[in-house]
């Protein structure tokens, strides 16, 4: 493939800029850059899902016969998975097992169209075993974790036997072991296809990564050849977490600071048991952070603290220090979420600005004129996310990481009461997860509690309490560091 001086632009707004970049036979590039750098653009762009600016620069394919100025060819021999095509399943409601999306790869369709023969479902089979997702081959897709989800459609890209596998922040939502499978796979995938992986940061690439490019701001800065002894080993998922104090075992704490309790909380979606035996409480001045590998039911979990999952009979979930749970709305204006889900639900094409202000209805797209006081508090939530050069812009313009940054601060409008955060890291770059750390705890400052889910190893500053999911169930439950409020009890009993 060759690009020579292109130019992209995406509803009028300019994300590319003259490109010029060849891949040749035996490559495996790694794309590096912050958010909103350009790298999901150009990889679209390499795959034939975006077109060259008219007039200016020119694409061509080679795949062995005559070159091509149009996608045709390459929309049949280069397969692209990242975040847009994992949110497809969501907003479309794509329930299918595991298995029949990676058949939807081998019959080259959106899905499973028809029934398979023998040969193609021994064919999936041996794909899922090569990424070691055997044991998921029934489970259905939308049941499935972030990170597994993302596994299984890298399956289904291996399904249409590509010439280049374009894999956008794959990493993205794994756990530490689950990267290290990828890695592997990642290196087996390359021995007869050309690979190409998007990331933050150029760290803890699979062995076969043998070219590095870097973006900033939709042009490249870098480009250059990989040596095994050159590559950072930072590791980007861990880059914005910092120290974690010894643990404890979580005190009790008096019923009249309970915000949120769970007895006995089990919870089944379809026929599987997604969590079991959950005792749980969330009192005042705690901040959590559930901890668990993929699959351990950390957002089923958030979800129950939502009120979209309710405990099976038998268990119970009660909000003490929610003024009139009972009424949805109430309860959404005191209870926030965020997660890839509601990043993939978020269809309508609104702006930044207006993202934001449909947090005060709880609606997806704005639906009314703002007050001045609303307005107002959107300009500063603007300015403290760093989002005031992208209020303009439509979010469907933004990159991964923007748009969760927008959706986080879309959240805080009402200073909820509790603030559930599911991977709230997936997607950012170093700065941008630091610049994120700083505003919760100014979020923990203005009095909302934080519960956050997430796959890294290490804990952010701004939590002091630690759950430990494994297969649903609680395995710890630790104090990493004393509260405001543990320490104003321990001055208390002193004097």
């Amino acid at each position: 493939m060759r690009l020579n001086d292109v130019d992209v632009k995406l509803l009028g707004h300019t994300v590319l800029q003259g490109i010029n970049w060849n891949l040749f036979p035996g490559e495996h590039w790694a794309v590096t850059g912050a958010n909103g750098s350009g790298k999901t653009s150009f990889l679209r762009l390499v795959a034939g899902q975006l077109w060259p600016n008219a007039g200016r620069g020119t694409r061509r394919y080679d795949f062995g016969g005559e070159l091509q100025v149009d996608a045709v060819q390459a929309l049949g021999r280069i397969t692209l998975v990242g975040h847009e095509l994992q949110d497809i399943y969501t907003q479309r409601k794509w329930n299918f097992l595991a298995q029949e999306v990676v058949l939807s790869g081998i019959f080259r369709t959106d899905v499973p169209r028809r029934d398979a023969e023998p040969g193609e479902i021994e064919r999936a089979g041996r794909i899922l075993d090569e990424l070691g997702l055997t044991h998921l081959a029934q489970r259905p897709f939308l049941e499935l974790s972030r990170g597994e989800q993302r596994r299984v459609l890298i399956a289904r890209g291996l399904g249409f036997e590509p010439e280049v596998l374009i894999l956008d922040e794959p990493a993205a939502g794994l756990d530490s072991g689950a990267r290290e499978r990828l890695k592997e796979t990642i290196d087996s995938i390359s021995v007869h296809t050309t690979v190409m992986c998007s990331y933050h940061d150029a760290s803890d690439l699979p062995g076969s990564i043998n070219r590095m490019l870097r973006l900033d701001g939709g042009r490249i800065v870098e480009s250059r050849t990989v040596t095994r002894s050159g590559a950072p080993s930072v590791n980007p998922e861990s880059a914005a977490v910092s120290k974690t104090a010894a643990v404890h075992q979580a005190p009790a704490e008096p019923d009249s600071d309970v915000i949120i309790d769970i007895e006995r909380g089990d919870v089944w979606l379809d026929e599987r048991l997604a969590l079991s035996g959950i005792d749980w409480r969330l009192a005042r001045g705690e901040h959590w952070l559930v901890r668990g590998p993929n699959g351990a039911g950390k957002s089923t979990f958030l979800r129950m603290l939502h009120g979209q999952l309710r405990p099976a009979l038998g268990g119970s979930i009660r909000f003490p220090g929610i003024d009139n749970p009972d009424n949805v709305w109430d309860l959404r204006r005191q209870v926030a979420w965020v997660s890839p889900e509601l990043q993939a639900g978020y269809w309508y094409p609104s702006t930044a600005r207006q993202c934001l202000y449909s947090g005060f209805d709880s609606s997806i797209g704005q639906t009314r004129r703002m007050t001045a006081a609303e307005t107002a508090l959107v300009d500063e939530l603007l300015e403290q996310f760093r989002l005031t050069d992208l209020a303009d812009r439509n979010i469907r313009t933004l990159s991964y990481g923007q748009f969760r940054r927008v959706l986080i601060a879309r959240a805080v409008v009402h200073e909820p009461r509790v603030l559930l955060l599911d991977e709230p890291w997936e997607g950012l770059d170093h700065e941008n997860r630091n610049l994120v750390n700083r505003e919760l705890e100014q979020i923990i400052a203005r009095g909302t509690q934080l519960v956050s889910a997430s796959h890294l190893s290490d804990t952010p500053e701004p939590f002091n309490r630690l759950l430990e999911l494994v297969d649903g169930r609680i395995v710890g439950s630790s104090v990493l560091h004393a509260s405001k409020r543990d320490l104003e009890e321990r001055r208390s009993t002193q004097a």
